[in-house]
């Protein structure tokens, strides 16, 4: 009969509009969360092997899915929190100290030390002209503000915990299902969309143990010897030595000098002596000892994609893109090992390792 075909393009149509429309409004009410939502589910990546493994040995899903969720909070969400918390008030404190100290760079005059002396004339007039308490009062400024907007709202800080934890658990318990369901609405085939998760996964587990837990390490035995060694703002300090640490050759040291420098300038010498011999022996020795020990046999990531990511997911979706970035390089880099194998020329995969 000749009209059918007709008909059933309209209602292929139909079906199409109105699948458009509910998508639209679905996502209209996931869009308030969908940053939580992707953080839950970039942190049930992350657990999964340990899930697997206690799976085997419990043999209850939901009991499993209970005992990392709530270790989750105790050993993970709590602690950082509690930084969070420090680091406002640290912020605080240097925004109200930072205009009652002279930057200590304006004892770097041309005839203040040999070093500087030696320099060229322009060089030591730029030294000279370089305030740090400035720059410091900029930067814990920008984390008091940044930070601080974490905590401007309680009820929202307490809904989007609530709403991670709950997604955490019941991603954790349907996992598997998901995973089956993700095959079954594919288009694509199956060995397709098995090798597409399978390198997202592992690149986001090849940034979040090969590069950022890294440079978290880093920056946290940082801000512990800043600490120890009396560099105001020390908690500050150290988050920015980890961002610092994704930044390829310099890394840490963009923080960590200046730091030192700050305490010798300032007559502290024998904790200036200490900081660096601590930056040298702990800090620097990350990347050479735990960093292989992380990373293994994940996909390895040049850090500046990942410090890229990072700066641009804070920028784009405020704290919540340290790990929302680095997730989008992830499924961005599957893509592109997906093309380079002639997915488009063939629906198949081809030279996969």
């Amino acid at each position: 009969m000749p009209p059918q075909p007709n008909h059933m393009t309209i209602e292929k149509w139909f079906f199409l509009l109105v699948t458009a429309l509910v998508l639209f409004l679905f996502w209209q009410i996931l869009e308030p969360f969908i940053l939580v939502i992707i953080l839950a589910t970039v942190v049930t990546i992350v657990l999964s092997p340990i899930d697997k493994h206690l799976k085997k040995i419990l043999k209850r899903p939901r009991l499993c899915a209970a005992i990392l969720s709530i270790a989750t909070f105790f050993l993970v969400f709590i602690p950082i929190l509690t930084i969070l918390l420090l680091m406002v008030t640290q912020a605080s404190d240097l925004v109200r100290t930072a205009t009652s100290y002279t930057s200590w760079l304006d004892e770097l005059k041309a005839t203040a030390t040999p070093i500087i002396q030696a320099l060229p004339g322009p060089v030591q007039e730029e030294i000279s002209s370089v305030d740090l308490a400035a720059v410091g009062k900029s930067v814990a400024t920008w984390a008091f503000q940044n930070i601080g907007n974490l905590f401007s709202s309680s009820t929202q800080l307490v809904l989007n915990t609530f709403i991670f934890f709950l997604c955490l658990y019941y991603l954790l318990v349907n996992r598997e299902n998901l995973y089956q369901e993700v095959l079954a609405l594919s288009p694509l085939e199956n060995d397709t969309d098995i090798m597409l998760l399978k390198r997202i996964v592992n690149t986001i587990r090849g940034v979040v143990f090969g590069v950022l837990l890294v440079a978290i390490i880093q920056g946290v035995i940082a801000g512990i010897g800043m600490t120890i060694f009396g560099v105001p703002g020390s908690l500050i300090w150290g988050a920015l030595t980890a961002v610092a640490g994704l930044v390829p050759l310099l890394g840490t040291a963009i923080v960590l000098i200046p730091a030192v420098l700050y305490l010798f300038f300032t007559g502290s010498t024998v904790a200036a002596l200490g900081l660096f011999i601590w930056a040298v022996v702990f800090v620097a020795m990350i990347d050479n000892l735990v960093g292989p020990y992380l990373i293994g046999g994940r996909a390895h990531l040049h850090s500046f994609l990942v410090l890229i990511s990072v700066l641009g997911g804070l920028a784009a979706f405020g704290s919540v893109g340290a790990i929302a970035g680095p997730t989008i390089l992830a499924a961005l880099l599957g893509l592109m090992e997906l093309y380079k194998s002639g997915i488009l020329l063939s629906g198949k995969l081809h030279n996969q390792h």
